[in-house]
Formats: structure tokens, sequence, C-alpha cells
């Protein structure tokens, strides 16, 4: 059974864990109905979470989101991000690795992240060769990267001006510019950490307003070209347990009780946000005419072949069309 919206299923539960791309927001504005449905469960008492894998800290998803009309109180209670979680870790030092057991110096691929870094032991270096681990920032396309491989240009989407106003920073729909990088780092035997294990995300372009958002690669796909090349990889972020750790302990902080019978997580990404709360043993309520699920299915795949790929039983699922219905 497939129902319309959240609030058909939302006296069943307590606690919502809501994801965010794909969820309630679309790249470029919010799906119909999600706030209104977020800002009802507040309002009848429940409490409201969003845990997006994001590298952003919770802090600057909070102000971006409230620009847009996203209120903190009203829509929903608490934000937070994979970033955050890294964020935690990187301060306490703890980040190791199986064959570099306290590394220092970082080598980044796409952006930097000075906020998650600043004030840690970590360095980050210009070279490879220099480096103790790969981070995995968000694979934004500078001028010199977009100059070296013109065959992807149409592939390319220019989303804002750099940090020195300069020259423009793109999007890629394709992760072929970023081959080179990885099979140097993997040469090096170099591991990787990474902060957003999401593959793709649906992104609008604000340099080019009146056109569609489109999906775009994202860390998780950088991170996955390690991996299937024999890199350790260490993420945070969905679906591993320790960003639903980091979400329970702030909670319960704030005096918030948790019964996982009666918390579930929304999302629309079956390899992510399902089987992260599949992990930690919340019901999963997955969106299937949203976000990347609607893409999944618009290519043949199906909720339970995508659920046998990730030895989830397809039992488990609620699924919803939308948050709000469409």
């Amino acid at each position: 059974m497939i129902y319309n919206n959240l609030a058909e299923i939302s006296a069943g539960f307590d606690l919502f864990l809501f994801d965010a791309y794909g969820v309630f927001w679309e790249g470029n504005k919010f799906y119909a109905g999600s706030l209104e449905t977020m800002r009802a469960l507040v309002a009848q008492g429940k409490t409201v979470v969003v845990i997006s894998n994001s590298t952003q800290m919770a802090e600057d998803l909070i102000g971006s989101y409230g620009k847009r009309g996203m209120i903190q109180g009203r829509d929903y209670n608490y934000m937070l991000s994979s970033g955050d979680v890294l964020r935690q870790h990187l301060l306490k030092a703890d980040i190791a690795f199986a064959n570099c057991p306290n590394p220092c110096k970082y080598y980044v691929i796409g952006k930097s992240h000075d906020k998650a870094f600043a004030d840690t032991p970590y360095q980050q270096v210009s070279t490879m060769e220099e480096a103790d681990f790969i981070y995995c920032g968000v694979p934004f396309l500078y001028e010199k990267d977009v100059a070296a491989y013109p065959q992807y240009k149409n592939m390319y989407w220019a989303v804002k001006n750099n940090e020195s106003g300069g020259g423009k920073v793109w999007d890629t729909t394709t992760p072929e510019p970023f081959v080179v990088w990885v099979d140097k780092a993997v040469e090096l035997g170099l591991p990787v950490l990474n902060a957003n294990p999401d593959f793709t995300a649906k992104e609008g372009h604000p340099l080019v307003p009146e056109a569609e958002a489109v999906f775009v690669v994202r860390n998780g796909t950088v991170a996955e070209m390690f991996r299937k090349r024999g890199a350790e990889v260490l993420e945070y972020g969905k679906p591993h347990t320790n960003i639903y750790d980091y979400t329970f302990a702030m909670l319960q902080k704030n005096g918030v009780k948790i019964d996982k019978k009666r918390t579930c997580m929304i999302g629309d990404t079956v390899r992510t946000d399902i089987k992260g709360a599949v992990n930690v043993e919340i019901t999963p309520i997955l969106c299937v005419e949203t976000g990347v699920m609607s893409e999944e299915i618009s290519k043949g795949k199906t909720v339970k072949s995508l659920c046998l790929e990730q030895n989830i039983d397809v039992q488990q699922i609620i699924q919803i069309k939308s948050v709000g219905g469409l």
C-alpha cells in the first residue's frame, strides 16, 4: 500500500526525522504541502528533526532555509548535518584509518571545508604527495578543471561565482573529471574521509534561475569511486549509525524522550535514508514520487529491487507518495 501523504500515518509516531533534499526540498523550491505538513506536526507537539547529509554546519543550513521561509520552532524543532558529526570528530582528533591511525595532513578533492577543520589538528596541504588522507569535498569544478575536460561541457552547470568574485564554480552531472585524481590518490595508497555519502542531489542554479533543477554529482559518488578501487573510506552521515547516534544524543540532552518504536525516518533514498533507519531500528518511510526515488523509478528500478540491493525487507518500509501529497 502507498499512502498519499505523511499525515495519513503520523498518529503512530512522536519523533520524526526528515531528510531534506528530495523530501521537502526539490533543489530550488519546497515540495507542495511539505512545510505545511511539518508545521502541523510541530503544532501537534511532535518532535521534528531535519538530519541532512550535508557538509555544511547546521547553523548555516538553518540560516539558508530560513531565508527561503522555513522557520525553526514553527516548521521543525532541530536541524543537524553530517558536517556537524564530522566536525565533532575532527575536534576530538579521533580520525583514524587502518594503515594510518594518526593522520594529520589532508588533500581536498572538490571544495575545501575550512569551517569543519578550523581549530583542529588537521592541516590542508597543496599536493597529494604531502597528504596522509584525502578529504572528499563537494565535487565542484573550477575554471582549470572545466578547461581540462571540454568534452563534458554539456554536463557542467555554473552554480556561483568563486570566493574572489571572479570566475565561476561548476556542478557536474558526470564524475569523469575526478577519475584522474582518484587514480592518483589510490596509487599513493591514501585513505579517504567523506561527510556526505549521497551519490547525487537535485540542484537548482542560482546563476541561471530559469533553468530546471537537475541531479548533479555529490561527494558520495567520488567516495564510491575510491571504494571500488580498494581505498579505505571513512564516512559520516546516513546510512551510517554515527549521525543517528549524534542525533539521539543531542535530543536526549535537550530533554526529548527517545522511543524507537514511535520514531520514523522520512527519506527519498533507499541506500542512505532507508538503510540508515533500518540500521538503527526505527521505522523507515520512503517518499516514492519525489527526489531520488522518483528518478530511480523513471529508470526502471522498483522499491523492491532497491531494497534487495541493500539487503532490506521491503515489508519493513512504509511508502508514501510525498510528505505533503502532490
